[in-house]
C-alpha cells in the first residue's frame, strides 16, 4: 500500500508540472476620458496600461497612448497563447494598471476597472509612469 501511494503522490506532482497552451488576454479593450479639474477634455495626456499577473513580478504587457482633442486615449484588445504549468500557487491571473500624466498635473495612478474610464487630474506635480520591467 504505502509503495501504491508513493506512486500516486509522485505522478499526481509530475502532472502539475507539465506545460499547458493557454489563450491569455493580455491587455483588455479600453477607452479611457482624460479631464481636468473643470471637466474640459485634457489633449496629450498621457495614458499607460500596465499589464501583470500574480504570483509573478513581471510586468506582461505596457502600452502608452496620448488623448486626442476629446481627451480619449483608447486601447485595443490584444490576446496570446503562452505556455503555462500549474503549480501549487495555481495559474498566472492577470490584472492592469492604468497610470495617467499630464504636464501640470498630478498622476494617477490606480487600478483598471472597466473598458470605458473617466480620469479627472487635479493640479500638481507630474511624475512619470512606472518604466517597462522585465
Amino acid at each position: 500500500m504505502p509503495k501504491r501511494l508513493l506512486v500516486a503522490l509522485t505522478a499526481l506532482g509530475l502532472s502539475t508540472c507539465v506545460p499547458y497552451p493557454a489563450y491569455r488576454t493580455i491587455q483588455p479593450e479600453a477607452e479611457l476620458r482624460v479631464l481636468d479639474e473643470q471637466g474640459l477634455p485634457l489633449t496629450g495626456a498621457s495614458v499607460t496600461l500596465i499589464g501583470r499577473a500574480h504570483p509573478t513580478p513581471i510586468e506582461q504587457s505596457h502600452a502608452t497612448q496620448m488623448t486626442d482633442t476629446n481627451g480619449i486615449a483608447r486601447f485595443a484588445s490584444r490576446h496570446e497563447w503562452q505556455t503555462e504549468v500549474l503549480f501549487m500557487h495555481g495559474r498566472l491571473v492577470y490584472y492592469w494598471e492604468r497610470c495617467v500624466t499630464a504636464p501640470g498635473k498630478s498622476t494617477e495612478l490606480t487600478p483598471y476597472q472597466t473598458p470605458q474610464q473617466i480620469v479627472r487630474l487635479q493640479p500638481g506635480a507630474a511624475v512619470p509612469c512606472p518604466a517597462t520591467r522585465c
